[in-house]
Protein backbone atom coordinates (compact mmCIF):
# COMPACT_ATOMS: atom_id res chain seq x y z
CA UNK A 1 0.00 0.00 0.00
CA UNK A 2 1.60 3.58 1.00
CA UNK A 3 0.05 5.45 -1.75
CA UNK A 4 -2.17 7.74 -0.02
CA UNK A 5 -1.70 10.53 -2.38
CA UNK A 6 -4.46 9.71 -3.73
CA UNK A 7 -6.25 9.14 -0.71
CA UNK A 8 -5.72 11.79 1.29
CA UNK A 9 -8.46 12.02 4.54
CA UNK A 10 -10.54 15.39 4.50
CA UNK A 11 -10.17 18.19 6.40
CA UNK A 12 -12.70 17.57 9.31
CA UNK A 13 -12.52 17.71 13.12
CA UNK A 14 -12.25 13.76 13.22
CA UNK A 15 -9.35 13.53 10.80
CA UNK A 16 -7.33 16.32 12.29
CA UNK A 17 -7.70 14.50 15.72
CA UNK A 18 -6.60 11.15 13.52
CA UNK A 19 -3.81 13.12 12.10
CA UNK A 20 -2.81 14.47 15.30
CA UNK A 21 -3.00 10.59 17.10
CA UNK A 22 -0.54 9.15 14.11
CA UNK A 23 1.48 11.68 14.96
CA UNK A 24 2.22 11.38 18.32
CA UNK A 25 2.22 7.55 17.31
CA UNK A 26 5.30 7.94 15.15
CA UNK A 27 7.37 10.77 16.36
CA UNK A 28 10.05 9.78 19.19
CA UNK A 29 9.84 6.73 20.92
CA UNK A 30 7.03 3.98 20.10
CA UNK A 31 4.32 2.67 22.05
CA UNK A 32 1.62 0.62 21.98
CA UNK A 33 -0.48 2.83 24.15
CA UNK A 34 0.01 5.59 21.60
CA UNK A 35 -0.96 2.89 18.27
CA UNK A 36 -4.01 2.05 20.08
CA UNK A 37 -4.93 6.35 20.53
CA UNK A 38 -4.12 6.61 16.66
CA UNK A 39 -6.56 3.47 15.74
CA UNK A 40 -9.22 4.89 17.74
CA UNK A 41 -8.89 8.18 16.19
CA UNK A 42 -8.70 6.46 12.70
CA UNK A 43 -11.68 4.36 13.06
CA UNK A 44 -14.03 7.49 14.41
CA UNK A 45 -13.02 9.24 11.71
CA UNK A 46 -12.97 6.56 9.18
CA UNK A 47 -16.59 5.56 10.49
CA UNK A 48 -17.88 9.43 9.75
CA UNK A 49 -16.69 9.81 6.70
CA UNK A 50 -15.52 6.37 4.58
CA UNK A 51 -16.85 3.37 5.65
CA UNK A 52 -21.04 4.51 4.91
CA UNK A 53 -19.86 4.85 1.34
CA UNK A 54 -17.96 1.89 1.08
CA UNK A 55 -18.43 -1.07 -1.16
CA UNK A 56 -17.03 -3.38 1.43
CA UNK A 57 -20.17 -4.63 2.28
CA UNK A 58 -21.21 -5.05 -1.52
CA UNK A 59 -18.22 -7.28 -2.20
CA UNK A 60 -18.47 -8.90 1.14
CA UNK A 61 -21.98 -10.04 0.67
CA UNK A 62 -20.87 -11.66 -2.45
CA UNK A 63 -18.08 -13.95 -1.47
CA UNK A 64 -20.61 -14.65 1.52
CA UNK A 65 -23.42 -15.84 -0.59
CA UNK A 66 -20.51 -17.89 -3.03
CA UNK A 67 -19.28 -19.93 -0.23
CA UNK A 68 -22.52 -20.77 1.38
CA UNK A 69 -23.28 -22.25 -2.48
CA UNK A 70 -20.40 -24.76 -1.75
CA UNK A 71 -21.75 -25.28 1.17
CA UNK A 72 -25.11 -25.65 0.26
CA UNK A 73 -24.61 -26.87 -3.18
CA UNK A 74 -21.16 -28.23 -3.57
CA UNK A 75 -17.77 -26.81 -5.51
CA UNK A 76 -19.51 -28.01 -9.53
CA UNK A 77 -22.39 -26.67 -8.86
CA UNK A 78 -21.35 -23.33 -7.09
CA UNK A 79 -18.70 -22.94 -9.97
CA UNK A 80 -21.54 -23.23 -12.96
CA UNK A 81 -23.98 -21.19 -10.86
CA UNK A 82 -21.59 -18.33 -10.43
CA UNK A 83 -19.97 -18.73 -14.07
CA UNK A 84 -16.64 -19.72 -12.46
CA UNK A 85 -16.44 -22.99 -13.87
CA UNK A 86 -12.64 -22.29 -15.01
CA UNK A 87 -11.62 -21.51 -12.01
CA UNK A 88 -12.02 -25.27 -11.16
CA UNK A 89 -8.84 -26.32 -12.03
CA UNK A 90 -6.86 -23.53 -11.73
CA UNK A 91 -4.31 -22.55 -8.61
CA UNK A 92 -2.60 -19.90 -6.84
CA UNK A 93 -1.84 -16.58 -8.56
CA UNK A 94 -4.18 -17.75 -11.19
CA UNK A 95 -7.24 -19.21 -9.13
CA UNK A 96 -6.66 -15.24 -6.45
CA UNK A 97 -6.96 -13.34 -9.70
CA UNK A 98 -9.94 -15.35 -10.83
CA UNK A 99 -11.83 -14.58 -7.89
CA UNK A 100 -10.70 -11.46 -7.00
CA UNK A 101 -11.66 -10.09 -10.36
CA UNK A 102 -15.08 -11.60 -10.25
CA UNK A 103 -16.07 -10.15 -6.82
CA UNK A 104 -14.20 -6.97 -6.52
CA UNK A 105 -14.11 -5.52 -10.13
CA UNK A 106 -13.71 -1.97 -9.47
CA UNK A 107 -10.26 -0.71 -10.30
CA UNK A 108 -11.27 3.14 -10.49
CA UNK A 109 -10.82 3.72 -6.57
CA UNK A 110 -9.13 3.52 -4.04
CA UNK A 111 -11.57 2.40 -1.84
CA UNK A 112 -12.22 -0.39 -4.88
CA UNK A 113 -8.36 -1.50 -4.57
CA UNK A 114 -8.29 -0.98 -1.41
CA UNK A 115 -11.04 -3.94 -0.86
CA UNK A 116 -9.29 -5.85 -4.06
CA UNK A 117 -5.97 -5.96 -1.54
CA UNK A 118 -7.87 -7.12 1.50
CA UNK A 119 -9.39 -9.68 -0.21
CA UNK A 120 -6.22 -10.96 -1.72
CA UNK A 121 -4.74 -11.14 2.17
CA UNK A 122 -8.05 -12.65 3.33
CA UNK A 123 -7.47 -15.73 0.69
CA UNK A 124 -4.05 -15.96 1.51
CA UNK A 125 -4.89 -16.06 5.33
CA UNK A 126 -7.18 -19.10 4.75
CA UNK A 127 -3.85 -20.47 2.28
CA UNK A 128 -6.67 -20.60 -0.85
CA UNK A 129 -4.25 -22.96 -3.09
CA UNK A 130 -7.53 -24.56 -4.94
CA UNK A 131 -10.92 -24.05 -5.95
CA UNK A 132 -11.93 -27.04 -3.19
CA UNK A 133 -10.44 -25.19 -0.17
CA UNK A 134 -13.20 -22.71 -0.30
CA UNK A 135 -15.19 -25.49 1.48
CA UNK A 136 -13.00 -25.25 4.37
CA UNK A 137 -14.12 -21.67 4.83
CA UNK A 138 -16.87 -20.70 6.82
CA UNK A 139 -19.09 -17.20 6.07
CA UNK A 140 -18.73 -15.90 9.33
CA UNK A 141 -14.73 -16.73 9.23
CA UNK A 142 -14.15 -14.96 6.01
CA UNK A 143 -16.56 -11.77 7.13
CA UNK A 144 -14.27 -11.04 10.38
CA UNK A 145 -10.94 -11.91 8.64
CA UNK A 146 -11.84 -8.90 5.66
CA UNK A 147 -12.96 -7.02 8.09
CA UNK A 148 -10.09 -6.98 9.99
CA UNK A 149 -7.71 -6.75 6.61
CA UNK A 150 -10.05 -3.84 5.56
CA UNK A 151 -9.47 -2.03 8.38
CA UNK A 152 -5.79 -2.81 8.38
CA UNK A 153 -5.27 -1.73 4.85
CA UNK A 154 -6.98 1.42 5.10
CA UNK A 155 -5.43 2.57 7.94
CA UNK A 156 -2.19 1.76 6.29
CA UNK A 157 -3.34 3.83 3.20
CA UNK A 158 -4.34 7.09 5.08
CA UNK A 159 -0.79 7.40 7.11
CA UNK A 160 1.64 5.43 5.31
CA UNK A 161 3.56 9.15 4.26
CA UNK A 162 3.05 10.18 7.73
CA UNK A 163 4.68 7.27 9.39
CA UNK A 164 7.41 7.83 7.23
CA UNK A 165 7.94 11.26 7.38
CA UNK A 166 8.35 11.01 11.45
CA UNK A 167 10.50 7.57 10.85
CA UNK A 168 14.21 7.16 9.51
CA UNK A 169 14.19 3.89 7.79
CA UNK A 170 11.85 1.36 6.46
CA UNK A 171 12.29 -1.39 9.02
CA UNK A 172 11.07 1.35 11.58
CA UNK A 173 7.53 1.81 9.34
CA UNK A 174 7.57 -2.22 9.42
CA UNK A 175 7.79 -2.11 12.80
CA UNK A 176 5.07 0.09 13.57
CA UNK A 177 2.41 -1.08 11.01
CA UNK A 178 2.97 -4.64 12.04
CA UNK A 179 2.12 -3.90 15.36
CA UNK A 180 -0.75 -1.85 14.42
CA UNK A 181 -2.00 -4.31 12.25
CA UNK A 182 -1.95 -6.81 15.07
CA UNK A 183 -3.69 -4.20 17.77
CA UNK A 184 -6.41 -4.29 14.94
CA UNK A 185 -6.53 -8.00 14.79
CA UNK A 186 -6.98 -8.88 18.13
CA UNK A 187 -9.04 -6.13 18.87
CA UNK A 188 -11.78 -7.13 16.46
CA UNK A 189 -11.22 -10.60 16.70
CA UNK A 190 -11.59 -10.68 20.59
CA UNK A 191 -14.99 -8.64 20.47
CA UNK A 192 -16.55 -9.67 17.82
CA UNK A 193 -18.31 -13.29 17.61
CA UNK A 194 -20.78 -14.35 14.78
CA UNK A 195 -22.53 -17.43 14.60
CA UNK A 196 -24.65 -19.11 12.77
CA UNK A 197 -24.87 -16.01 10.40
CA UNK A 198 -28.43 -15.17 8.90
CA UNK A 199 -29.46 -17.43 6.13
CA UNK A 200 -29.90 -14.87 3.49
CA UNK A 201 -29.52 -13.47 0.33
CA UNK A 202 -26.24 -11.68 1.21
CA UNK A 203 -26.77 -8.98 -1.79
CA UNK A 204 -30.42 -8.71 -0.66
CA UNK A 205 -31.01 -5.06 1.49
CA UNK A 206 -31.58 -7.66 4.24
CA UNK A 207 -28.55 -9.29 3.89
CA UNK A 208 -26.50 -5.81 3.08
CA UNK A 209 -27.87 -4.28 5.72
CA UNK A 210 -26.55 -7.32 8.26
CA UNK A 211 -22.61 -6.92 6.66
CA UNK A 212 -22.49 -3.28 7.39
CA UNK A 213 -24.06 -3.46 10.94
CA UNK A 214 -20.99 -6.20 11.40
CA UNK A 215 -18.47 -3.49 9.80
CA UNK A 216 -19.68 -0.48 11.95
CA UNK A 217 -19.38 -3.04 14.97
CA UNK A 218 -16.06 -3.77 14.08
CA UNK A 219 -15.06 -0.14 13.97
CA UNK A 220 -16.84 0.96 16.54
CA UNK A 221 -14.62 -1.80 18.72
CA UNK A 222 -11.77 -0.14 17.44
CA UNK A 223 -13.27 3.24 18.50
CA UNK A 224 -13.30 1.84 22.05
CA UNK A 225 -10.11 0.70 22.05
CA UNK A 226 -8.76 4.45 22.98
CA UNK A 227 -10.99 4.88 25.43
CA UNK A 228 -8.83 4.50 28.21
CA UNK A 229 -6.06 6.88 26.98
CA UNK A 230 -8.16 9.48 25.33
CA UNK A 231 -6.81 12.80 25.37
CA UNK A 232 -7.94 15.79 23.39
CA UNK A 233 -6.00 16.55 20.22
CA UNK A 234 -7.49 19.29 18.89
Amino acid sequence: MGTSKGYIPPKSPHWSQAKGAVTRMSNGIYSSENAKKAISKFAEAYSTTHLPNSNVSAVAGGVINFLNSIRNSGLQETAKNFGLDSLLDKEGVILYQGIIDYFARDLSSIDGQIIRDSLSETLEEFEIKTFSDFSDVTSEEFLITFIVEFAIKNFEECFSEKILSNKENMSDYDLIIDNVSRIIENRIVTDMEINNALKIDYLSKEGQDYIKSVCTDCFNSLINIGEDYYEDMD
